[in-house]
């Protein structure tokens, strides 16, 4: 085939006036022929259309197809789920709060009636509060007992007492009124 006779048919296909015969008659230049250099940029388009005109659909393609069908399917049938799901959701959650307000409700309940079977027997009641202020006694003696031990542990570090509270006395103690005065002076 000429040189004249492909720049003609390449100036016909880049201006998309081909015939589907001419530009079979230009793949098969471009794929078997004896191409001019000149023409070899052009020769990855037409083997490329060649290379892939020869690929075919993979047999489980109608499986799959089918398969992504009828999930579409599915999911249109529980369109009204998902209108509801809000509702769902908000009666979820009213049931949630209404079953720990009973809760709440029936263990406050419970816990009233021992105060009041208590207050009905007088002996049961000083008993109670008679065990109860021995168990805060007895907390209180062991924190005394804590802080006693917290400060001869003190003692016995041999700490130099003029050096701390001299850090102290460097920061100024606290005066809410200090501002006040201060104010009052600059005026």
């Amino acid at each position: 085939m000429s040189n004249e006779r492909i720049d003609a048919l390449l100036k016909k296909y880049w201006n998309c006036e081909t015939s589907v015969s001419e530009e079979r008659e230009l793949q098969e230049f471009f794929n078997f022929g004896d191409v001019p250099v000149d023409l070899q940029r052009y020769v990855p388009l037409f083997t490329y259309k060649q290379n892939h005109q020869v690929m075919k659909l993979n047999n489980d393609f109608e499986k799959m197809l089918e398969a992504s069908i009828r999930k579409a399917e599915r999911q249109k049938q529980y369109v009204t789920i998902k209108i509801f799901e809000p509702f769902i959701r908000i009666a979820a959650s009213v049931i949630l709060i209404a079953g720990i307000g009973l809760s709440v409700y029936y263990f406050a309940r419970q816990n009233n009636r021992v105060f009041a079977e208590t207050y009905n027997d007088p002996g049961a009641a000083i008993q109670q509060a008679t065990s109860a202020l021995d168990k805060l006694s007895r907390a209180l003696q062991t924190t005394e007992e804590a802080s006693l031990k917290s400060l001869e542990q003190l003692d016995n570090l041999n700490l130099d007492w003029s050096e701390i509270d001299s850090l102290s006395a460097e920061i100024p103690p606290h005066d809410p009124d200090f501002k006040k005065s201060t104010k009052s002076e600059n005026l």
